[in-house]
């Protein structure tokens, strides 16, 4: 797998370790987040580093970085991390001014497990955030995985309804049943809201993470106007801003 176009970066505010892939082409830039962090859940992710790969190669920014602190609490401060990100992105501090001449303008956000519903909860509160990917959020143990917090990240995820979402599990993910799984989706936006079980797959994807990266694709084509449906056209698409909740600031808090 190589990610050589990769350069380290620390994030000013949280100085949490992160990787950033730059395509100066791109008008988009995908965050990636990782698993939980005290069962080993970090940026070097087999999936997250999948994910990353995958859009590099479309051309794409990407960041991936690891969360900072125990990650023993509610989620909160994760959150504000996701958002750090997308400002770092978007204001282009990564780069030298010199280099700020084309900055990604618009966000996807990509959660894996833990991280999914970190960055779902973080949509609330990220107007340039053009879409959500879910893969494998642990719904069936969030109660505890977010010290009772769960639902009100899924509130937040909801609160943008035109936001389109993709919610993907394995049909033999360790963590979340299909019927818990498919529970959640019924109470998200039916009309942006897509979601699919990948049969014979766990909550790891060790052998079938081509048919994830396959589910992210045509996820893309199906919902973004990329020309002939051109998915490596995605880094040049201009895609339209996604509105935000009435009442809500951009620079507020996504928990209220």
């Amino acid at each position: 797998m190589s990610l050589s176009q990769e350069r380290s970066f620390t994030l000013p505010d949280s100085g949490s370790p992160s990787r950033i892939a730059y395509f100066e082409e791109s008008n988009l830039a995908v965050i990636v987040t990782h698993p939980w962090g005290p069962l080993g859940g970090n940026m070097q992710n087999n999936v997250v580093l999948n994910v990353a790969q995958f859009f590099q190669r479309l051309k794409v920014t990407t960041l991936r970085f690891d969360f900072c602190g125990m990650q023993v609490g509610r989620g909160y401060s994760q959150i504000e991390q996701v958002k750090e990100c997308a400002n770092v992105l978007l204001k282009g501090k990564f780069l030298s001014s010199q280099q700020q001449q084309n900055l990604p303008k618009q966000i996807l956000l990509v959660g894996y497990s833990y991280g999914s519903i970190i960055c779902a909860s973080a949509t609330a509160s990220i107007p340039e955030c053009i879409g959500m990917v879910w893969i494998a959020p642990p719904l069936g143990v969030r109660r505890w995985l977010y010290l009772f917090a769960g639902n009100t990240h899924l509130e937040q995820a909801r609160k943008r309804p035109e936001l389109p979402q993709l919610m993907i599990l394995g049909s033999n993910d360790n963590f979340t049943s299909v019927k818990d799984f498919e529970k959640v989706v019924q109470t998200m936006p039916q009309e942006t809201t897509s979601s699919t079980v990948l049969n014979g797959s766990d909550h790891f994807f060790g052998r079938t993470a081509k048919d994830l990266l396959a589910a992210i694709a045509r996820w893309l084509i199906d919902v973004y106007p990329l020309p002939d449906s051109d998915i490596k056209a995605l880094n040049s698409c201009d895609i339209p801003p996604v509105a935000m909740p009435d009442g809500e600031s951009p620079s507020g808090s996504c928990l209220g």
